[in-house]
């Protein structure tokens, strides 16, 4: 039996997601997917539109077969946190074969080069980081253009800006170097992300981020809904509405 990991916050589970839970296993070949997700708060600490419960029946009814909650210390932490704790949580049970995630590139080699300097931290790449921190750039940027210095003879600076300005990328890497740390056997696979970028709020071909949707019902939009989520999301979405159970939202707080 070949078991697939993802690692998701499902808030709330959209067209995108289920092409990926689908993907995974043609790529993969897997006989179960396993979806470590966060819980009722994600990432930069806000709560999730609808409950941990309401959105892992969502997963359940589009191809996952186990749901396991990322304790909310990772789940709102950075990319770096984040993936370590979902990494670490795939690694612990023992059986997952795979990881698969979405990524802006198919470049596996690239992605994986970034990950070993970051992971190792060599002497020179330590130092061409501390130069640009102490020019007063931001971590993210001085950590770019160390990389770009690094590794000049390997690759075009271009290419590496490029692929640190995506953030599913920043987080492949930060996948990539969990599995490092952890030295685990699970092996990554790369599903080229379609549609838009995760904080954008336009609709392609029944495909948006779950930014937009989250945007649609926040402004009771309802219309598009059953075109960008799964039929089964959406009825799950619908019932929670009628029922009372109004969404989430920073607003509330």
């Amino acid at each position: 039996m070949k078991v697939c990991g993802v690692i998701a916050e499902y808030n709330p589970f959209h067209n995108g997601h289920a092409y990926h839970i689908e993907e995974s296993k043609k790529k993969t070949g897997a006989d179960a997917v396993v979806c470590v997700m966060s819980g009722n708060f994600v990432q930069r600490g806000v709560p999730a539109l609808f409950d941990k419960w309401t959105r892992a029946e969502m997963a359940l009814k589009n191809g996952v077969d186990l749901v396991v909650e990322l304790p909310t210390y990772y789940a709102t932490a950075s990319a770096e946190f984040f993936a370590q704790g979902g990494i670490g949580l795939l690694d612990s049970m023992g059986v997952v074969d795979v990881l698969s995630f979405g990524a802006k590139t198919e470049d596996l080699d690239t992605l994986k080069r970034i990950a070993n300097i970051l992971y190792l931290e060599p002497e020179e790449y330590k130092d061409l980081l501390k130069a640009e921190l102490k020019k007063g750039f931001s971590y993210p940027a001085a950590r770019s253009t160390a990389l770009k210095v690094f590794t000049k003879k390997e690759f075009d600076s271009k290419y590496i800006t490029e692929i640190l300005l995506d953030a599913n990328n920043i987080l492949a890497v930060e996948y990539l170097k969990a599995l490092m740390y952890n030295n685990s056997l699970i092996q990554p696979q790369i599903i080229l992300r379609k549609g838009e970028d995760y904080n954008s709020v336009n609709v392609v071909d029944g495909m948006c981020s779950s930014t937009a949707i989250r945007k649609m019902i926040q402004e009771e939009n309802y219309e598009i809904l059953p075109e960008v989520m799964p039929q089964k999301s959406f009825e799950i979405l619908n019932k929670q509405i009628l029922s009372g159970r109004h969404p989430m939202d920073l607003r509330e707080f």
